[in-house]
Parts: structure tokens; sequence; C-alpha cells
């Protein structure tokens, strides 16, 4: 819940979204993104597909898991119900960087971010990697005594997830986030999907 002091918001220390995906699924080496879709759609109520990937509006994007444009899963998201925008916040300082994804998920919607995704097996983390593989998660909520978000990664190896989080399958820290999330304009061969880095699309419930 928001708190307004003059024209300051406060935000809350800890703040867990009231709703969740109604399951965490384990994706192969692609469609992360459409997997961080059905989870937030399937929190909404709004999930139709049975399989992530038929998200996907062509079969391209079925098959290769390839999301082309800057609002590919923004428009998506739009299509089946969701208010739903792409932004980057790669302008803020990292303390403002922090407060927007907080203040986001303190006004009761998850946000799906695009990072370099640095995690091997889901465990280890390789920097190289974190600067060549694209992938996208889902944020839940926020803890600032632990300093850590609640994270649904559809990439994130079952054996590691953590079956007693209020939300999510796993935790990722204030700079964790920070860290991973600076995947941008090195990475050239993604730039069919929207140059730039600090990328996020905010979403704000049903339509």
């Amino acid at each position: 819940m928001l708190c307004y002091d003059e024209d300051v918001v406060v935000l809350p220390r800890k703040y867990i979204l009231p709703i969740k995906p109604a399951e965490y699924l384990k994706q192969g080496p692609m469609h992360c993104g459409a997997y961080s879709v059905k989870g937030i759609l399937s929190a909404f109520g709004l999930d139709t597909r049975r399989r992530p990937k038929e998200y996907h509006p062509t079969w391209v994007g079925k098959v290769t898991g390839l999301s082309i444009g800057k609002n590919y899963w923004a428009n998506i998201l739009r299509s089946h119900g969701i208010q739903a925008e792409r932004k980057t916040a790669a302008h803020l300082p990292d303390a403002e960087k922090l407060y927007l994804l907080k203040a986001l998920l303190a006004g009761g919607n998850p946000v799906m971010v695009r990072i370099g995704n640095g995690y091997f097996l889901g465990r280890w983390y390789n920097p190289l990697f974190g600067w060549m593989v694209a992938h996208w998660m889902t944020l839940w909520g926020y803890d600032d005594d632990k300093e850590i978000f609640y994270v649904y990664d559809s990439a994130f190896s079952r054996r590691y997830w953590n079956a007693s989080l209020p939300v999510g399958n796993t935790t990722r820290t204030y700079a964790e986030i920070l860290r991973d999330w600076r995947f941008g304009w090195w990475q050239c061969w993604y730039w069919y999907m929207g140059r730039g880095s600090h990328v996020y699309v905010g979403v704000r419930g049903s339509e």
C-alpha cells in the first residue's frame, strides 16, 4: 500500500503482491518472455493458453522464441486484457531505479524485467553469461530489511526453487538486480528486441 507525505510517495519497507502466478513453470532454452507473460496473465485470471509459447502471435515466435520489436511483450499482454507499457530506467541513478521497481510493485502489480542472465544451472554466476544471455523474468514483491526482490525466474533450476517464499520461486538482492538489469546495447544480436538497458514492462491490471 502506498502512503503520501505531501508530494512524496512513501513506500512500505516490505510489500508482497496479493496475487501470484497460478503455477511456476520451468522453461527450456527459449521462451522466457512467454513464461513471464503466462505467469502475469494467470495471476490476473486471464491465462488462456496451455503452453507459454502459444502466446507468440506468429509461428516464428512459437518455434524460435524470438520476440521481434521493442513492444513485443507489452503488445501481447495488452491483447489479452492487461494494461502494459515497455519502458527503460537507464536514465535514473541506481537508488531511483530500485525505487521505481518497488513503487510499481507497491502499486499492486508485477513487473517484467529484461536482464542479462549470468546464472549457470540456476545457481553459479558467470559474468560472461551475464554479458551474453538476454532473459526476461518477473518481480512480485520486495523486502527492504533483507534487500531482496521476490522473483519468478522460469530459467532457474527446479532443484534450487525456494518453496518457503510467499511468492515467486527465488529471490535476487537489490545489488544483483542492478547488476543484471544493465543488459543492453553491447548485445548487438539482440537489437531486434529494442536496443537499450534497464528495460521493463510495467503492468496495471486488467483493462
